[in-house]
C-alpha cells in the first residue's frame, strides 16, 4: 500500500508538502519542487519546512492552531525571484489516537488558468466592440460617400487655376483616410478564413525576411539582421500568406523601434511549453521570435498592444498586432511580448506543431 501511495504521489500534477510536528518536512513531491521551483539534485527531507519554503507558513499556523484553509490563492516568489499564483489547500494530519501528527499543503500552479481567463474576457470584449464597430463602420460609410461624391462635383466645377482646388482636394484626402480606415475596420471584425496546408516553416520566415530586406530599401544599412534558425525543415499545417504577413509587421514595428539603428534577431526554434511554463499553451510547438535593440516599451503600453487601434505611431492604424493576434489565435497558438523601456522588445509566436 506504501509503495502505490508512493507512485501516486510521484506522478500527481498537484503539489504536495506534509511536515511532522516540529515542522520538519517529511514529503515534498516532484510537482511540489517543480511548481516551487525547488532545484530536483537537492533532498529537502527532514529540513525544517521554513528554511526551504519562507513564504508557505500556512503549514506553521495549521500546527499551531489546527487552521483549516480549502480552496485559497495567494503568490509566492519562486528562488529565481518569479512570482507564481497557488490554489491551496491546508490542514493537520491525525494519528489513529487522534493527536496531531503534522501538517500537509495541496496547492497547484493557477498561472494558465488565470491567462486563459483574462483571454476569455478579452475575447468577450473584443466581440461585443467588434459587432458595435462594424455596425458604426456601415453608418459611416454611407456619408462618406456622399460627402466624396459631392465633392469630386465641386472640384469638377472650379477652375483648375482656382485656389479653392486646394481645400476640395483636402476634403478629398480626408475622406480616402476615413474610408480606408472604415474598411480596415470591416477587414478586423469579418470572421478569419485560413488558408491551412503542410509548409516548412523555416521557408515561411525566410520568405518573409526576403520581402522586408526588399521593403526596407536603404535602411538595410543600419540594420543588422540575425538569424537564428533550426538547422532542419520544421513541417507544420499554417496559412502562410497570413504567416508571411504577420512576420513583415514585426519587423517593420521593430526597425521603427531603433530610429538610429540597431540589430534585430529572427528565431525559429521548438519548444515543449508545458516544460517552461512560456505560454498558456500545453503542447509541444514552434516559435518565432523577434528581437531588437530599440526603445522598448512601458508596461501600460504592453497591456494595450494587441487592442484594435491602440497605436503609438503618428502613421499608424492600430490594427497590425490586433489582427495578428487574432490569426495566430486561429491557428491555435499564442503571442507575447516582453519589453521595457530603452531595453528592446522581444515578440515570440507559439504555433502548435
Amino acid at each position: 500500500m506504501t509503495d502505490t501511495l508512493d507512485q501516486i504521489l510521484e506522478g500527481l500534477g498537484t503539489g504536495v508538502v506534509a511536515v511532522d510536528t516540529q515542522g520538519e518536512i517529511t514529503l515534498l513531491n516532484p510537482a511540489a519542487m517543480a511548481i516551487l521551483g525547488l532545484p530536483k539534485n537537492k533532498d529537502f527531507l527532514n529540513r525544517p519546512v521554513l528554511q526551504v519554503l519562507t513564504e508557505v507558513s500556512d503549514l506553521s499556523n495549521a500546527l499551531a492552531n489546527g487552521t483549516v484553509i480549502a480552496d485559497q490563492e495567494k503568490r509566492i516568489t519562486r528562488p529565481n525571484g518569479t512570482q507564481v499564483p497557488l490554489r491551496y489547500s491546508t490542514r493537520c494530519l491525525y494519528d489513529k489516537a487522534g493527536n496531531v501528527s503534522g501538517a500537509v499543503e495541496t496547492f497547484e500552479d493557477i498561472s494558465k488558468l488565470q491567462e486563459l481567463s483574462r483571454q476569455a474576457s478579452r475575447v468577450s470584449t473584443l466581440t461585443a466592440l467588434g459587432e458595435m464597430a462594424a455596425t458604426v463602420a456601415h453608418e459611416i460609410r454611407n456619408p462618406l460617400g456622399g460627402i466624396g461624391g459631392f465633392a469630386g462635383l465641386l472640384e469638377r466645377d472650379l477652375a483648375v487655376d482656382d485656389p479653392r482646388r486646394r481645400l476640395v482636394k483636402k476634403i478629398m484626402e480626408g475622406v480616402a483616410s476615413l474610408n480606408r480606415m472604415v474598411t480596415n475596420l470591416l477587414n478586423y471584425t469579418r470572421p478569419l478564413q485560413l488558408n491551412l496546408r503542410p509548409v516548412d516553416f523555416v521557408e515561411v520566415v525566410e520568405d518573409s525576411i526576403g520581402f522586408f530586406e526588399i521593403d526596407a530599401g536603404n535602411r538595410l544599412e543600419e540594420i543588422e539582421l540575425q538569424r537564428e534558425f533550426v538547422p532542419k525543415t520544421l513541417p507544420c499545417r499554417t496559412d502562410p500568406e497570413q504567416i508571411q504577413q504577420i512576420v513583415l509587421n514585426l519587423l517593420h514595428n521593430a526597425v521603427q523601434a531603433m530610429p538610429q539603428g540597431g540589430s534585430v534577431q529572427i528565431g525559429v526554434a521548438e519548444v515543449d511549453p508545458s516544460e517552461n511554463r512560456a505560454t498558456v499553451l500545453d503542447m509541444p510547438c514552434i516559435t518565432l521570435t523577434v528581437s531588437d535593440s530599440g526603445i522598448g516599451m512601458s508596461e501600460d503600453v504592453k497591456s494595450k498592444l494587441f487592442m484594435p487601434f491602440f497605436t503609438t505611431k503618428e502613421d499608424g492604424n492600430g490594427l497590425g498586432l490586433a489582427t495578428a493576434k487574432k490569426v495566430i489565435e486561429a491557428h491555435g497558438g499564442d503571442i507575447m511580448v516582453k519589453s521595457a523601456p530603452n531595453e528592446g522588445a522581444t515578440f515570440t509566436i507559439f504555433l502548435p506543431k
